[in-house]
């Protein structure tokens, strides 16, 4: 079966036949169709992940997976041929945090396909029923493969951890994957926001969605890091109101930050992290773009022996939205 694997850190990802996965009680099988391609891919491509060191190698990276039905285990739980995307945590279901329905947050993952365990950047997967969400009619599997990670985690972070609503100011740093998703969700939850990125071509494709960016908004109820470097968390400070929300989503393993302890205490200014999505948010976020609310943003589409390509276009900045795997030969 024909992969792209990671060898070696920091070597470009290399060609390889693994073998088909075999289908076990309560799973699908699986044929990859498409793959987003996300930064974290190239993070952990790179060696650069809190788990690094204790990754087998060769890995097969690639978490946002859409695909199609082969056959499951028991038949019939879901028809052949069902467009799916892959939640990619398969949680443990008996930490606490699985307990109390954080099930992102597991301790003890299962799996955590394109992560931890081999993911979509291959012709075929096998992934629990319960870890697989129905495509709706009208999205092909392009714009499906960012519904999980680049979707799915600005609608947390918005929503969830960021709780905007209708008439709330909102800035969102960063119009990357997850960041121009950010924009949208806001700005269909009724809020006025405003995104910014160094990129000028992230801010034309932002404009040309019907969005607002550029300039330096001040006194706002959320802002939305989706970078989270030392420069974009102390910007999120100035622009943050008093009793205002800061949600970081960005973040690297060497990385560390400082903030004027005075403004989270006589401010009640609040800090909040938001990592990827809830079973039923993912549902909800999908909903925002099979009724046309939101748009996923394919940057390009390449085919899989041309992931090399992504990952540059991704480590040079020249990526807006996803670059999208076609792993079957749908586009």
């Amino acid at each position: 079966m024909r992969a792209m694997v990671v060898d070696g850190y920091g070597q470009p990802l290399a060609p390889a036949d693994v073998p088909e996965p075999a289908l076990r009680p309560g799973t699908a099988r699986l044929e990859v169709l498409t793959c987003g391609v996300c930064f974290s891919d190239v993070k952990t491509a790179r060696g650069r992940m809190p788990f690094s060191d204790a990754l087998p190698l060769p890995h097969v990276c690639g978490h946002e997976i859409c695909a199609r039905v082969l056959e499951t285990d028991p038949a019939g739980a879901l028809e052949p041929g069902t467009l799916v995307v892959v939640y990619h945590v398969w949680p443990c279901r008996r930490c606490d945090l699985c307990r109390a329905g954080v099930e992102q947050l597991c301790r003890q993952p299962e799996a955590w396909a394109g992560f931890s365990h081999p993911g979509g950047f291959q012709e075929q997967l096998v992934a629990p029923l319960d870890r697989l969400a129905p495509v709706p009619d009208g999205i092909d599997p392009v714009h499906a493969a960012p519904l999980t990670c680049a979707l799915g985690t600005a609608y947390r972070a918005v929503l969830t951890r960021g709780r905007v609503a209708a008439g709330a100011t909102v800035a969102v740093i960063g119009l990357g994957g997850v960041g121009i998703h950010a924009l949208q969700i806001a700005h269909a939850a009724g809020a006025r926001a405003v995104g910014s990125d160094l990129s000028e071509r992230a801010l034309e494709v932002a404009r040309g969605l019907g969005l607002t960016v550029g300039g330096q908004p001040h006194d706002l109820d959320v802002v939305v890091d989706t970078v989270g470097s030392p420069a974009t968390i102390a910007q999120a400070e100035r622009a943050v109101r008093p009793g205002g929300r800061i949600v970081v989503v960005g973040y690297g393993v060497d990385r560390s930050f400082e903030l004027p302890s005075a403004r989270f205490v006589l401010e009640e200014v609040e800090v909040v992290g938001s990592r990827y999505v809830a079973r039923d948010e993912l549902e909800r976020a999908i909903r925002l773009v099979a009724d046309g609310r939101v748009q996923t943003v394919v940057d390009r589409v390449l085919p899989l022996d041309r992931v090399n390509e992504a990952f540059a276009a991704l480590e040079a900045g020249e990526v807006v939205g996803r670059v999208v795997l076609d792993v079957a030969g749908v586009g």
